[in-house]
């Protein structure tokens, strides 16, 4: 089972849990358009944020204004790590930023509320299920602290383990995200919607790919 701490889901009229404000102290945001965050902070359609909430323990913060009233239940908001070099997204080159990158996501699968997963982006790329997720999720302690949906807004906060996780012996342990400090990476976005236990194919305006690379 995949572990599951402390979520909620508010639907009623109140301010979003993403606080632009904070960037810069302690978390680092990405977010499109490019310098909204910045600049003016209500155009954002959508980003992430990312701290080491302790030595082992990476925390992420997801937010899109461009899925629906109902995304709770019918939609994803995933991040992935890339530490190879790459031009685009996903085509238009020979290494896709989207390629052979594990995946953090918080995705409503089978019509059921949004819950934290972790996933595989191939070669092609593609994403895909692990046959051993929730056992891998288990290893990295993967957890989701926050759940909203309103104003507009889809919101999550995610915290996993990326140094030090018991992966050994584990079936595709290479395919759950662990940190290596000699690397910098790419952080990559995208929201969309569901279709049982797929992740759809992300529109163009729903993906994102950080300018720079990043430590953590």
């Amino acid at each position: 089972m995949l572990k599951l701490v402390a979520c909620f889901v508010l639907l009623g009229q109140v301010s979003s849990l993403f606080d632009p404000t904070t960037c810069g102290q302690g978390k680092t945001c990405v977010a499109i358009p490019d310098g909204c965050i910045t600049t003016s902070p209500s155009t954002c359609q959508q980003g992430i944020s990312f701290k080491r909430s302790s030595a082992s323990f990476l925390e992420v913060e997801l937010f899109s204004n461009n899925l629906g009233a109902n995304s709770a239940y019918t939609s994803y908001m995933a991040i992935g790590f890339q530490p190879a070099a790459c031009a685009e997204v996903e085509t238009a080159s020979a290494m896709p930023c989207m390629a052979s990158t594990p995946v953090m996501e918080c995705s409503a699968l089978n019509g059921r509320l949004m819950s934290p997963a972790v996933s595989w982006n191939t070669a092609d790329p593609q994403n895909v299920r692990i046959d051993n997720a929730a056992d891998l999720a288990t290893a990295v302690a993967l957890s989701m602290s926050a759940l909203e949906n309103a104003n507009g807004q889809t919101y999550c906060k995610l915290t996993q383990r990326i140094t030090g996780a018991p992966l050994n012996g584990l079936p595709n342990a290479n395919q759950v995200f662990q940190y290596d400090p000699t690397q910098k990476y790419a952080i990559l976005m995208a929201a969309g919607v569901t279709n049982g236990s797929v992740l759809t194919h992300h529109p163009h305006p729903n993906t994102m790919v950080s300018k720079m690379r990043y430590q953590f």
